[in-house]
């Protein structure tokens, strides 16, 4: 009987476009199937909800399913084969490192399982760089990043290895970061003439073009970029996990139509808080379209998580850019100090000196 109301949920769920709203039905299959110790859709269902929450901004879902797989492996083998969860473990690590509520003490057990099972299914830890990779990059610490792109490409490639359109687009970022754009426009060709591709890219490679020449003033040939980038996020239908690229290209526009900027970025404004780190991206980009809007006084929807929320949706400006500032800082700092690198702490102040 439980199994028929499990499926009659995943035909309800697959009628539905938003992720949220499957993640709803998935769980309470789950609880279906915990309830009955079916523990064969509990392993299939919980891989199924963490297929469904990469389109958001969240990821605290996916670590507690994973977790719970790990768990019904180790107590039982046969339950299920170790690769059909290994490409999730994935998308799980490059949460982990990111994400500064996680110790060190955490994190460095988490990478240590990550490697043993890789290792023993005879898999490289090319993903395992490629994340520390992306990391550094991200922060502008060129040191680690340089060193984590040698071990990434010494590694070598198989099933489990993260796309080439992905990992051409970490380098792409490596290019903007500490070279310059016209060696990333170089380096991003097979993403720009469509020759790599996936799921994520184009859409992230021409936001970070966008935005990198619109920080420099180059809008017309930014233009270019943000043309087809929107072209792509309309076609994905904007996802919720895609907003950090939304807002680099309503970045643009709040050098261009600043007014456009703003009717970009309210419609999609994520409705669910996100992850620290994408409020961290997020903070970063809402301070640079602000610093380009000239209203003291600004309306604007924004969902009722957010710190600053007001029900009259009417803003000071300098009220919102004091909040993003601190949760920016707040979150660097946090991020910072787990690692112990007070590169990450400096990241923030210098990011907003080149919007």
């Amino acid at each position: 009987m439980y199994g028929l109301q499990i499926q009659k949920l995943i035909v309800k769920k697959d009628l539905l476009d938003n992720p949220i709203d499957k993640i709803k039905l998935l769980q309470q299959a789950i609880g279906l199937a915990d309830t009955h110790q079916d523990v064969e859709w509990a392993i299939n269902l919980r891989l199924e909800l963490m297929e469904e929450e990469l389109d958001t901004v969240q990821s605290h879902r996916s670590l507690e399913a994973l977790s719970w797989i790990v768990g019904a492996y180790e107590q039982d083998s046969s339950v299920v084969d170790e690769t059909s969860f290994l490409w999730q473990y994935k998308w799980v690590l490059d949460r982990v490192i990111t994400n500064p509520n996680i110790s060190a003490t955490q994190r460095d057990a988490i990478v240590t399982d990550f490697s043993m099972r890789f290792q023993r299914n005879n898999y490289s830890l090319r993903p395992l760089y490629e994340n520390y990779f992306g990391f550094y990059d991200y922060f502008g610490i060129q040191e680690k990043a340089q060193e984590y792109r040698d071990l990434r490409n010494q590694a070598g490639n198989d099933e489990m290895t993260d796309c080439p359109a992905c990992e051409l687009d970490t380098s792409v970022e490596y290019f903007i970061n500490f070279e310059n754009i016209e060696k990333a426009k170089a380096e991003a060709q097979d993403i720009l003439n469509g020759k790599l591709s996936c799921n994520r890219i184009p859409i992230r490679t021409l936001a970070r073009l966008t935005m990198a020449l619109a920080k420099e003033n180059k809008l017309e040939e930014a233009k270019v970029f943000f043309d087809e980038g929107m072209k792509n996020l309309e076609a994905k239908g904007f996802r919720e996990s895609d907003f950090k690229h939304t807002l680099e290209f309503a970045y643009y526009l709040s050098k261009t139509d600043n007014a456009e900027a703003w009717k970009l970025l309210e419609p999609h404004y994520p409705k669910q808080q996100p992850d620290d780190f994408m409020r961290y991206r997020l903070a970063i980009t809402m301070l640079g379209i602000l610093k380009n809007t000239s209203l003291s006084q600004i309306k604007a929807q924004f969902p009722d998580w957010v710190s600053f929320y007001q029900s009259t949706h009417e803003y000071d400006k300098t009220t919102l850019e004091k909040a993003y500032y601190e949760e920016a800082k707040a979150i660097g700092e946090k991020l910072a100090a787990r690692e112990n690198l007070p590169a990450i702490a400096t990241h923030l102040a210098h990011t907003l000196a080149t919007l």
